[in-house]
C-alpha cells in the first residue's frame, strides 16, 4: 500500500513539475534575450474606411529571416497590446528586438477581435536596415461554415 501511495505522489509531483515548467507566449512574457535592444516601429496600413473597435487586439511577432524563407525562422520577440480606442488605420506599433541578432528580422501581424483574426498580414515583411517599417495589412477572408455532408 505504502509502495502504491509514493509511486501515485511521485506521478502527480512529476505532472506539477512538467506544468509549471510551461510557459505561454503572451505579452507580459520576459523576452528569452538580455542585453541591448533595437526598437523597429511603423505604421499598419489598411483600408482607411475600416473602424476598429476599442477591444481589439494587435499581435506582432518578430523572427529571424537570415536564412530566407526556405529555412526554419526562429521568433526572436512577440508583443501584443490592445488599442483601447475607436480607430481607423494607420495603427502605430513598436516591438523590441535584440540589437546583436540577426541581420535581417521579419514581421508577422495579426489583429483580433473576439479571437477572431479580423486583419494579418499575407506576408513576412522584413527588415535589414533602419527602424521604420510600414506594413500592409489584408483583411481576413470569412470562414464558411459548412452544414452536413460534402
Amino acid at each position: 500500500m505504502t509502495s502504491r501511495r509514493a509511486a501515485l505522489t511521485s506521478i502527480f509531483a512529476l505532472g506539477l513539475f512538467a506544468v509549471s515548467a510551461c510557459t505561454t507566449d503572451g505579452a507580459s512574457r520576459a523576452p528569452a534575450y538580455s542585453g541591448p535592444t533595437k526598437t523597429i516601429r511603423g505604421y499598419l496600413q489598411g483600408p482607411p474606411y475600416y473602424q476598429l473597435t476599442a477591444s481589439s487586439v494587435v499581435f506582432v511577432a518578430a523572427h529571424d529571416a537570415t536564412g530566407g524563407n526556405s529555412a526554419p525562422m526562429p521568433k526572436l520577440a512577440s508583443t501584443s497590446f490592445t488599442l483601447g480606442r475607436n480607430v481607423t488605420f494607420p495603427v502605430g506599433y513598436e516591438i523590441a528586438v535584440p540589437a546583436s541578432g540577426p541581420k535581417r528580422v521579419a514581421l508577422a501581424v495579426e489583429i483580433r477581435r473576439a479571437g477572431a483574426v479580423i486583419f494579418s498580414n499575407d506576408r513576412m515583411y522584413s527588415q535589414t536596415t533602419g527602424s521604420n517599417l510600414d506594413i500592409p495589412m489584408r483583411e481576413a477572408p470569412p470562414k464558411l461554415k459548412l452544414r452536413g455532408r460534402l
